[in-house]
């Protein structure tokens, strides 16, 4: 009986081990699995901001480009975090907590250049918003008569209601309605010298205007540059 008795708690005393083994087994797996997985993350994250960088530098600058390029660093897994099972080990050891540290860190900067890519996406949008208002209501104007000052002035203030209604870059839709705002004053004078006959105001009021839309092209080709130049003060944040 005592013989039966010894085997018995030898063989629960086993299965107790292996169970216990297993247990240890499973724990080690998962660990290393869930710090495997944040390094995999921290590489990954490494990877993608080389090959964006590179794509910065080499290829032509478009709108299309850059939202392929903010969806790439957004994109995939970007959890830095263990598995609860494991996470007290960051703060007992200190391979894991700058595995942690290091893909935290990564992490916030990738996002940062993701937020500054898609400014820049917002201001390019309305550059090329601007541009194309001006491009169809150039082609407008060309099928105006002359002195169709009154359709003259209802195309600046259709331009300029659409841009004021935007949502995106409001301190520059803001800069651009006041441009607006001064050829449209041209515009009115031009036709009440018109309807005077009044030939010297109407040969300053059509200087005005020149000046009003030479300086309207002005902030276009200052918004080309400042896209450039944003872009190249992303490039310092990688």
């Amino acid at each position: 009986m005592k013989i039966l008795q010894d085997q018995r708690r030898i063989k629960i005393a086993i299965i107790i081990s292996l169970v216990n083994l297993v247990i240890i087994l499973a724990y080690g797996f998962v660990s290393w699995k869930s710090w495997e997985n944040i390094q995999y993350v921290t590489k990954n994250t490494t990877e993608k901001r080389v090959s964006i960088f590179s794509k910065l530098q080499k290829d032509k600058i478009s709108i299309e480009k850059l939202s392929e390029y903010s969806v790439n660093l957004k994109s995939g897994v970007n959890d830095c975090s263990a598995v609860f099972l494991v996470s007290w080990q960051e703060n007992v050891n200190d391979k894991f907590k700058k595995y942690k540290t290091d893909c935290q860190g990564l992490m916030e900067a990738t996002q940062s250049i993701a937020y500054n890519i898609d400014k820049i996406i917002d201001f390019m949008k309305f550059d090329k918003e601007l541009s194309d208002e001006i491009d169809t209501l150039s082609d407008k104007l060309a099928k105006y008569q002359p002195n169709d000052f009154t359709s003259i002035e209802k195309g600046w203030s259709g331009v300029k209601n659409k841009i004021e209604a935007g949502k995106n870059e409001a301190k520059l839709r803001k800069l651009a309605a006041e441009r607006i705002d001064a050829i449209l004053l041209s515009v009115r004078d031009l036709k009440l010298a018109e309807e005077k006959k009044d030939s010297g105001q109407f040969t300053i009021a059509k200087d005005k205007m020149t000046v009003a839309i030479n300086s309207l092209i002005g902030m276009q080709n200052e918004l080309v540059q400042e896209a450039q130049s944003r872009v190249d003060n992303l490039l310092k944040d990688f």
